[in-house]
C-alpha cells in the first residue's frame, strides 16, 4: 500500500532515541581503541561515546539503566537484507500530515538533537499508522548511516522521531547520500557546523519535513530500540530503502561536529522486518 500525504502548507525550498541483543561481530566492526575526541578541546558533556571505554561495545557497563544495550534482544540498528523482508502493506502503511516546521537544534558531544517548535495558528507535523497519530518531536542525525540496506552504507541518516500520546514512538529513518544540495533541511547543516557543545540555538529557516520524505515510498519496518544509550526498546521504526541527497558541503558540515557517531548495527535475533 503506498504512503498517504496530507500536507496543508509545503514550502521546499526554504522552510521544513536513539538506536543490544548478544555481542555480534558487528558490533566490535568500529575501531574503539583510541577515543574520537568530542570536537577541538571541548568538555564532555555525555558520560558515554562513540569510541574507547565509554564506546558502543561497552555502554551496557557504563551503568544499570544502559544494562539493556548489552542485554536486549531487539536493538538497533540493523541490517536489511531485502531478500527476507516480509511483504505486509496493512503495517507498513503511514499516512503524513507534515507542515513545514521550525526547530531549536542542542548538540551534545557528538549527539544532535533538533526539537521541533509549536507554532501559532500551524497545527504540528504528524503522522498516522496503524490507526494512531504520532506527534514529530526530534530529528536526530548520525554520520554515516546507522542502518544498511543489502549491506550498503550511506552517507548519513536522519532519525524523525515521533511520540504517540500514550508514549509509544515511531522512528522514520532517512538515508543520505552526496549529491544535489538538500534545499528542505534549510540552514540546519551550517547551523550543525557552528554549533557550541550543549547550547541551544535556533534555525533560522523553517525545515520543509515532507520534503526530507523520499519520493519512492519504498520502506521497511521492524520493532527496535533507540540507538544511543538507554537504547530503550519497544521503537517502531520505517526505514526507506531510496536515500535522499545532501550536497557534499552539507555532508562535510555535518560531519565537522557528527564524524563516526554511527552505532554498529545489532543482531535481528527472531525479529521479522516488513516491506510494503
Amino acid at each position: 500500500m503506498k504512503k498517504t500525504i496530507i500536507a496543508t502548507a509545503l514550502v521546499l525550498g526554504i522552510g521544513t532515541l536513539a538506536g543490544c541483543g548478544t555481542q555480534s561481530s558487528d558490533n566490535t566492526s568500529k575501531q574503539e581503541t583510541t577515543a574520537k575526541a568530542t570536537p577541538s578541546n571541548e568538555k564532555h558533556v555525555l558520560d558515554w561515546s562513540y569510541s574507547g571505554k565509554t564506546g558502543p561495545s561497552n555502554w551496557g557497563n557504563i551503568k544499570p539503566a544502559y544494562a539493556i544495550s548489552k542485554t536486549g534482544k531487539a536493538q538497533s540498528p540493523v541490517k536489511i537484507d531485502t531478500t527476507k523482508t516480509k511483504k505486509d502493506a496493512k503495517i507498513t502503511n503511514i499516512t503524513y500530515k507534515y507542515q513545514p516546521t521550525s526547530f531549536k537544534l542542542i548538540r551534545k558531544d557528538q549527539m544532535i538533537q533538533a526539537t521541533a517548535q509549536p507554532a501559532k495558528g500551524r497545527p504540528d507535523s504528524t503522522i498516522n499508522v496503524a490507526g494512531k497519530d504520532y506527534t514529530l518531536k526530534t530529528i536526530n542525525i548520525h554520520t554515516p548511516a546507522e542502518h544498511q540496506i543489502d549491506n550498503k552504507k550511506m552517507d548519513a541518516e536522519l532519525q524523525l522521531v515521533h511520540t504517540s500520546k500514550d508514549n509509544k514512538t515511531v522512528i522514520i529513518s532517512v538515508l543520505v547520500k552526496s549529491g544535489a544540495e538538500n534545499k528542505a533541511i534549510g540552514d540546519l547543516t551550517s547551523v550543525v557546523a557552528n554549533s557550541t557543545n550543549n547550547k541551544e540555538q535556533t534555525l533560522k529557516t523553517t525545515i520543509s519535513t515532507l520534503g526530507l520524505i523520499p519520493t519512492n515510498d519504498k520502506h521497511f519496518t521492524y520493532q527496535g530500540s533507540l540507538t544511543t544509550p538507554a537504547t530503550t526498546e519497544g521503537v517502531t521504526w520505517f526505514v526507506y530503502e531510496t536515500p535522499i541527497t545532501m550536497s557534499t558541503k552539507q555532508l562535510d558540515q555535518l560531519k565537522s561536529k557528527l564524524a563516526d557517531n554511527n552505532r554498529p548495527t545489532q543482531p535481528l535475533n527472531e525479529r521479522v522486518i516488513y516491506s510494503n
